[in-house]
C-alpha cells in the first residue's frame, strides 16, 4: 500500500489548521495593558469588546485595532480590549503592525457594526490560513 497517499492529506490538513488562529472566550482573554489601549475608555451607552485569537500565525506582531479610522489599541494574541461607544454605526478595523514580516501584511480590513444602548457586542479578530486578518462577531 502506498502510504504517501494517506500521509499527504493528513499533513496538508495539519499544516492548514496549524496556520489558523483559534478563538478565545471573552471570559478567558486577559485585557491588554492600558498603555496599549488609547481611546473610548470613558463611560458611554454601549460596550464593544474586541478579542484577538490565539495562535502562531502573526503572533510576533501586534494587531492594531481601529474605530472609524483611528487607532484605538494594539493587541497581542489572546488579548482583549473594551471600548465604550455611543449608540450608532461604527467602522471597526484591524491590521498587523510591526517591523519585518509584520509590515508585509495586507491592508487594514474593516467591518461595519452597530451598537445599541445597554448592549455589549463582542468581535473576534483572527488570521486565516491565507494570512489575512478579519473581524467577525462572536458569542464565545
Amino acid at each position: 500500500m502506498n502510504y504517501a497517499v494517506l500521509i499527504f492529506p493528513l499533513l496538508s490538513s495539519f499544516f492548514l489548521t496549524a496556520c489558523q488562529t483559534q478563538p478565545v472566550s471573552v471570559y478567558d482573554a486577559p485585557t491588554a495593558p492600558q498603555s496599549r489601549i488609547f481611546k473610548y475608555q470613558q463611560a458611554a451607552a454601549s460596550t464593544l469588546v474586541v478579542i484577538r485569537d490565539k495562535g502562531m500565525l502573526g503572533s510576533g506582531c501586534y494587531a492594531s485595532i481601529f474605530i472609524n479610522g483611528q487607532i484605538v489599541a494594539k493587541l497581542n494574541p489572546y488579548e482583549k480590549a473594551n471600548f465604550q461607544l455611543d449608540e450608532g454605526d461604527w467602522i471597526i478595523g484591524a491590521s498587523l503592525d510591526g517591523a519585518g514580516l509584520c509590515g508585509l501584511n495586507a491592508p487594514r480590513v474593516e467591518r461595519e457594526t452597530r451598537t445599541k444602548a445597554g448592549e455589549t457586542k463582542v468581535l473576534r479578530v483572527f488570521t486565516g490560513s491565507s494570512g489575512t486578518m478579519d473581524i467577525l462577531p462572536t458569542t464565545l
